[in-house]
This record gives structure tokens, C-alpha cells and sequence, in this order.
């Protein structure tokens, strides 16, 4: 007795759509990586964390006092936390690699 062979099944015909392509199925462009904060030397990676730090004991500092004197809603506080958040952000955001530019070409 032989067994019956069930019919090939075909995929449906490719349909051409007018619809962009999502950026995730582009092709990556062509170039170099862009730099992280890894392909830095020491001295700006250690730069870039120290701002880090100035930028979480600006937030550590803020729920300090709030949950120690119970006051949340002080100018002396806020003056200091605006200081160290600001240079932390300020520092990190100067610390970060420069991304690569492509040169433009002359038309």
C-alpha cells in the first residue's frame, strides 16, 4: 500500500508594494563605527565618569535633604543641584566622542 503524497504547497507570488522600507531592513551604511565611549583615551573616560558622578550626587543630594529635613521645595537646594547637574550633563555631553562626518562632495 502506498501512501498518498500530500499537494506541494507554493508561497503566494511576491507582491510589489508601494510602501517605503522600514530602516531596519535597509542595508547598514557603508563607513566607519561610530566612536564610543570605549575608543577614548583614559583620561576622557575618567573625565566622563567623574561628570557622571557630579550628576548623580546632585540627584542623591536633593532626595538627602528632602527625606532628612522633610522640605522639598527649597532655593538653597535647588541652586546646589542645578550646579552639580548642570556641569555633570555639561561635562558628560563634552566628554563624548565626536561622531565621524562624511565629507561633503563638491557638485
Amino acid at each position: 500500500m502506498s501512501t498518498p503524497s500530500a499537494p506541494a504547497i507554493s508561497s503566494p507570488p511576491a507582491v510589489a508594494s508601494s510602501a517605503p522600507t522600514p530602516a531596519s531592513a535597509r542595508a547598514p551604511p557603508s563607513g566607519p563605527a561610530p566612536p564610543t565611549l570605549r575608543d577614548l583615551p583614559l583620561a576622557r573616560q575618567a573625565s566622563f565618569w567623574g561628570f557622571a558622578i557630579l550628576f548623580v550626587l546632585a540627584i542623591a543630594f536633593y532626595l538627602w535633604w528632602g527625606l532628612s529635613f522633610g522640605v522639598w521645595i527649597d532655593n538653597g537646594v535647588y541652586a546646589v543641584v542645578a550646579t552639580l547637574a548642570g556641569f555633570g550633563l555639561a561635562g558628560m555631553w563634552l566628554c563624548l566622542p565626536t561622531p565621524h562626518r562624511p565629507i561633503p562632495s563638491d557638485r
